[in-house]
C-alpha cells in the first residue's frame, strides 16, 4: 500500500495489525482461566474420597468443602482479572488486579470459616483448604503455558 491508498508502506507488512484488528476488543476469557479451579476441585474431589474411605463421612465433606472454598475463591480471582478485555488501561488493570485479590480473600475467609461452624472438623477443612492452595503453587509451571 502507498501513502496515497489510505496507509503508511509498511500497513500490509506481515505482523502488521490492521486497523479493525486495533479497534477490536481482544478476547474477553483466557482459556486458561478455568483450569485451576477445577483442578483443585479435583484433587478434593480425590482427597475426600480417600478420606471418606479412611475417617468417615464427615471427614470426606469437610475435605472437599475446603478444597471448594478455595477453589471458588480462585474462580472470583480469575473472574476479576483474567475473564476480563486484556487490552485495558494499566490502572484499570491495576485496579482489577486489586480487587481480585480482596474478594479473593473474603471468599476464603467467609467460606473457611462457615465450614469450620457448621459442624465440619476444622482439621480436615484446613486440610482440604491446603492441598488446593498446594495445587496452586505446584502447578504453576503448568499452568503459565
Amino acid at each position: 500500500m502507498s501513502p496515497r491508498d489510505g496507509g503508511c508502506y509498511t500497513f500490509a507488512a506481515s505482523g502488521n495489525a490492521t486497523e479493525s484488528y486495533l479497534n477490536r476488543a481482544s478476547p474477553p476469557v483466557s482459556p486458561h482461566a478455568h483450569r485451576l479451579p477445577v483442578l483443585q476441585l479435583a484433587l478434593g474431589c480425590a482427597a475426600a474420597a480417600i478420606a471418606g474411605a479412611w475417617v468417615g463421612r464427615e471427614a470426606a465433606l469437610a475435605w472437599l468443602a475446603g478444597a471448594a472454598v478455595i477453589a471458588a475463591a480462585q474462580w472470583v480471582f480469575s473472574w476479576r482479572t483474567e475473564l476480563r478485555s486484556r487490552s485495558a488501561p494499566a490502572a484499570r488493570m491495576f485496579t482489577r488486579l486489586l480487587l481480585g485479590t480482596v474478594l479473593k480473600w473474603l471468599v476464603v475467609g467467609a467460606g473457611l470459616a462457615l465450614a469450620m461452624t457448621n459442624g465440619l472438623p476444622p482439621a480436615h477443612v484446613l486440610g482440604g483448604a491446603l492441598l488446593a492452595a498446594l495445587a496452586q503453587i505446584f502447578t504453576l509451571p503448568w499452568l503459565l503455558r
